[in-house]
This record gives C-alpha cells, structure tokens and sequence, in this order.
C-alpha cells in the first residue's frame, strides 16, 4: 500500500502541474503579459479539481480498506 501511496500522490502532482503550466500559458504570462483567457482558468479549476479528487479519493478507499 506504501508504493501505491507514492504513484497517486505523483499522479495527483503531476495532473495538478501539467494544469497549472496549460494555465499559464494560455494566459500568456511566459511572453511577459497577462491576457485573461477563458479556458485557462477552466484548466486550473479542472487540474485542481481532479488532483484533489485522485488523492482523497485514494485516501477514502484506504480507509474503507482498513475497517
């Protein structure tokens, strides 16, 4: 259970900055600008949401397990 432990939370990291980088390039903020776009902000919320999901999703079938 301790080496699947480390590949959710690496899994969880790794969605959660692939989402953070497509936000932040589609706001353009690596050409020195920021340009308010729409469906960056939706990637951010969504790699948020689905890295928070994966590890306490994770956690609550490691509970359930235990009992």
């Amino acid at each position: 259970m301790k080496n699947m432990r480390i590949i959710v939370v690496a899994a969880s990291l790794a969605v959660f900055f692939i989402c953070v980088y497509s936000f932040l390039l589609g706001n353009e903020v690596f050409k020195g600008r920021f340009a308010n776009d729409g469906i960056a902000w939706y990637f951010l919320a969504k790699g948020i949401f689905c890295s928070l999901a994966l590890y306490l999703l994770f956690r609550i079938l490691e509970a359930l397990r235990r009992k």
